[in-house]
């Protein structure tokens, strides 16, 4: 099984894995063409590389960009909080309206009932969405073998 880290899926893959159309992905990668090798790919050989990291941050930024967050802010903000694989109970708390990638915090999801809330906020379960981009990148990847 790859690591974190380790880029071995390919656009294919990595597109199956995020629950992003294809077509959606290549979009996203024209868009950030500048930041899409550091934040969420890699080229090796002319061919693009994805790791499980940037799967989830592809995952968690669709959603975030659901909401109505920028593409750019929600890949950024998706990339600021997924440095390494968050705690399966974690959720991503955003403001609405977020401009920045360094806004948000992550709490556990026995503390979303004791949140205060005196504006509108994003909850993106942010484990749990890492947890099942986990368990199909292991799955795609004992099928390969």
């Amino acid at each position: 099984m790859p690591t974190y880290a380790q880029r071995c899926f390919t656009v294919e893959e990595a597109a199956k894995l995020a629950g992003i159309r294809r077509g959606n992905l290549d979009v996203m990668i024209h868009r950030l063409s500048d930041g899409a090798e550091c934040l969420f790919a890699g080229k090796q050989g002319g061919r693009r590389w994805f790791s499980i990291r940037d799967i989830t941050v592809l995952a968690v930024a669709r959603e975030l960009e659901r909401s109505g967050m920028v593409l750019l802010t929600a890949v950024a903000t998706a990339y600021e909080h997924l440095q390494g694989p968050p705690d399966p109970d974690a959720i991503l708390v955003v403001p609405a309206g977020t401009v920045s990638a360094r806004s948000g915090r992550i709490i556990a999801d026995r503390d979303v009932a004791r949140l205060l809330v005196e504006k509108s906020q994003i909850l993106i379960p942010i484990g749990a969405i890492a947890g099942r981009v986990f368990e199909a990148c292991s799955e795609m990847y004992q099928n390969a073998a």
